[in-house]
C-alpha cells in the first residue's frame, strides 16, 4: 500500500479545508495516512490514536509559530520538533511528506530520501503579527526552496511564491458535493452567509441589511469579540436578520435562498489574497450565486454566478438580479462545477506525487 505522512498545524477535529480535502481523497484513492496534527504545549510525549481509518500523532513545541521574532528562537523551537519527527519518522514508514507547515524548511533534512510536497494555502505575512512578517517572509521562502513541489490555492500567492522557486502548482479546493438543481417555484427572499464571521466589513453590511427588502441568514462563529458584538447589534436592530452559531452545510435551511453574500472587507491583505475557498465551491454545489466584495483575485467566472461589488449600489443590483435570474443561472452554475470536482484535482496531484 502507497504511504503518506501529512503534517499539519490543526486539528483533524477543526473545521474543514484543504487539509482535510486532500487527506481524504489520498484516503480514497488507496493511500495509508499518518497525519501529525497541532503541536501541543501542555505534555512533553508523542501521543497518537487512529480514527477513520487514519493514524494520528501529536507532538510538544517550545512557542507559537507566531511568536518567533528571532532566528535563535525559531532553531531552537526547530530543534524540539525535529527531535520529535524524527520519533515518529521511525515509527512509521511513507512514501512522501505532504506538509501544510510553512516553517518546516528542515524536512529534507531529515528525510534526504523522501519527496516533500508543501502546501501553502493561507497567506501567512499578511497574517503575521507585528514584528514578524520579515522573519514569516523568510521562513516561507525558505520551505519553499526545500521543497521538491509547493502547492498554493490563489493566484496572488502562487505569483508571490513562484519568484522563492519555479515548483509551484496551482491546486483549487473543490466542491464537496455533486451540484444539484434547487427546488423550483419557491418563495425565496433570504441571503444566506455561511462560514466563520469575521473580516467583514460591517459598514456596507449594515447598509445592505437596511436598504434591501430581503431576509438575512448568518449562520457560523464570529471570529472576535468586534464581530460578535456587531452581530448582536444586527439582531437587536433589524427584524429581517437573523444568527445561527452553528450549523453543517447539509443540515442549513436553503429552501427561501435565493444566494449567498460574502460582504468581506477589501482593504485586509489577506482578504484580497484569496482566490477561491471551498465553501464557496459547496454554496454553488447548492445552486446559489455568490456575492462578494470586490476581491481582485478571485477565481474567473460568470458574472451570473460570482459577482464583485463596491459599493452599496452594486451589492443591490446585485441582490436583484440574482432573486429576480435564481432559476436562469442554474444551468451556468452546473457548468462551471463540472472542472471543479474532486476527479480534476486529484489529475494534477497525481503528476507531483512520487510513483512508487
Amino acid at each position: 500500500m502507497k504511504k503518506v505522512i501529512i503534517l499539519t498545524k490543526t486539528n483533524w477535529n477543526e473545521p474543514p479545508r484543504i487539509r482535510h480535502q486532500i487527506t481524504r481523497l489520498l484516503k480514497e484513492k488507496g493511500y495509508e495516512i499518518t497525519y501529525v496534527e497541532k503541536n501541543s504545549y501542555k505534555s512533553l510525549f508523542i501521543k497518537s490514536r487512529k480514527e477513520e481509518g487514519i493514524n494520528f500523532y501529536s507532538h510538544a513545541e517550545l512557542i507559537h509559530h507566531q511568536l518567533r521574532y528571532f532566528r535563535f528562537i525559531q532553531n531552537l523551537n526547530n530543534f524540539v520538533v525535529k527531535y520529535y519527527l524524527k520519533k515518529i519518522f521511525k515509527k512509521v514508514d511513507f512514501d512522501f511528506i505532504m506538509n501544510f507547515s510553512y516553517e518546516y524548511d528542515f524536512l529534507k533534512g531529515l528525510a534526504p530520501s523522501k519527496k516533500v510536497i508543501t502546501m501553502m494555502e493561507d497567506d501567512f505575512e499578511a497574517q503575521a503579527k507585528f514584528g514578524m512578517t520579515r522573519a514569516i517572509k523568510n521562513q516561507i521562502r525558505s520551505t519553499c526552496r526545500n521543497s521538491d513541489n509547493v502547492l498554493t490555492v490563489s493566484y496572488p500567492l502562487f505569483d508571490k511564491l513562484s519568484s522563492y522557486k519555479n515548483n509551484v502548482t496551482m491546486l483549487f479546493p473543490w466542491s464537496q458535493r455533486e451540484y444539484k438543481k434547487p427546488k423550483q417555484n419557491l418563495d425565496r427572499n433570504t441571503v444566506l452567509y455561511f462560514g466563520f464571521i469575521g473580516r467583514l466589513d460591517w459598514k456596507i453590511t449594515e447598509s445592505i441589511i437596511k436598504n434591501t427588502k430581503y431576509n438575512y441568514r448568518f449562520v457560523g462563529p464570529t471570529i472576535k469579540n468586534s464581530d460578535a458584538n456587531f452581530v448582536n447589534y444586527l439582531k437587536e436592530t433589524y427584524s429581517n436578520f437573523e444568527h445561527i452559531g452553528y450549523s453543517k452545510i447539509e443540515e442549513l435551511e436553503i429552501d427561501d435562498v435565493f444566494c449567498s453574500i460574502l460582504p468581506y472587507d477589501a482593504s485586509l491583505g489577506n482578504v484580497q489574497a484569496c482566490t477561491v475557498s471551498n465553501r464557496a465551491f459547496n454554496l454553488l454545489s447548492l445552486g446559489f450565486p455568490l456575492v462578494y466584495a470586490d476581491l481582485r483575485n478571485l477565481i474567473k467566472s460568470p458574472k451570473t454566478i460570482i459577482k464583485t461589488n463596491i459599493t452599496l449600489e452594486e451589492y443591490i443590483e446585485t441582490l436583484h438580479f440574482f432573486h429576480e435570474n435564481f432559476s436562469s443561472v442554474q444551468k451556468d452554475i452546473m457548468t462551471f462545477l463540472q472542472s471543479h470536482y474532486k476527479e480534476s484535482r486529484w489529475k494534477v496531484l497525481e503528476r507531483i506525487i512520487p510513483k512508487k
